[in-house]
């Protein structure tokens, strides 16, 4: 086995971007925000005194997927919650290839062909969210606040066949990439919609992203392969490709359910 370690930090320079719901999830947000705008616009005719609601049961204790909130209304416009989210994302693919295996962190056009497997970890989010709610018969609201989530890792395989490795072609290589994040530490911003009824019961949509900065938050990339005959210079122009393409977008969409009081 030849490996070497391409464990440069990314230098780009920049301030904060956004980066919100990474596309490579393949998710159809379109689709997912015509029918929460639609929703909306019904519940806005069925539901009233969603303000009074608010101030009455200011309490407010709600299970995510994956997670839970607690947080309090201080009036009918202003909220204030914290969150936290578990095992976000954890992916462990068969090895097998019965099914297409895509990466989260490595747009497919960056990839090198044969990928057959992957293994994936993300970590732990925790947000701390003020809500502000400008419409007293609607559960629409703004959030801002603190993003935090843990780092991400990603092990790609690819099977062996001739390949170009970084300025030489070598027969009969087989790689295995991993790339890993920073955690993040980010300013937040979002929106979102949630309903109280008179009971106290509430359900919502939450949409929550940080503003990565790219001096702050890096990536990393190491190749191994079975080819001994790789040089160590070609290992270094492949990693160093991966870790300038690994992807800094964070963000969840959860769905919320729980009791005001």
């Amino acid at each position: 086995m030849s490996k070497a370690q391409g464990k440069s930090n990314n230098l780009k320079t920049g301030d904060y971007k956004m980066y919100l719901f990474n596309d490579r999830f393949k998710v159809n947000y379109k689709g997912m925000l015509s029918i929460l705008i639609l929703t909306q616009l019904l519940y806005v005719q069925t539901v009233k005194g969603e303000s009074k609601y608010r101030e009455d049961k200011r309490v407010q204790l709600q299970v995510l997927i994956g997670g839970a909130l607690i947080g309090y209304h201080f009036n009918d416009q202003i909220f204030v919650g914290f969150s936290t989210i578990s095992n976000m994302a954890q992916e462990d693919s068969s090895l097998d290839n019965s099914t297409k295996i895509e990466s989260r962190l490595v747009s497919e056009e960056d990839l090198p062909t044969g990928l057959y497997g992957k293994k994936y970890e993300q970590q732990r989010i925790v947000t701390g969210q003020l809500r502000v709610s400008p419409f007293e018969s609607s559960g629409f609201f703004l959030s801002v606040g603190s993003y935090q989530e843990g780092p991400r890792k990603e092990t790609l395989y690819f099977d062996s066949r001739n390949r170009t490795i970084g300025n030489n072609s070598y027969n009969d290589t087989s790689m295995i990439i991993v790339i890993e994040r920073d955690p993040v530490y980010a300013p937040l911003l979002g929106f979102g919609w949630n309903w109280i009824y008179d009971n106290g019961f509430s359900w919502g949509f939450d949409f929550e992203g940080g503003l990565v900065n790219e001096k702050v938050t890096k990536a990393t990339a190491e190749i191994t392969t079975n080819n001994t005959s790789v040089t160590s210079g070609d290992i270094a122009l492949e990693e160093e490709k991966f870790r300038k393409s690994a992807d800094l977008s964070t963000g969840y969409f959860t769905f919320a359910v729980g009791y005001n009081f």
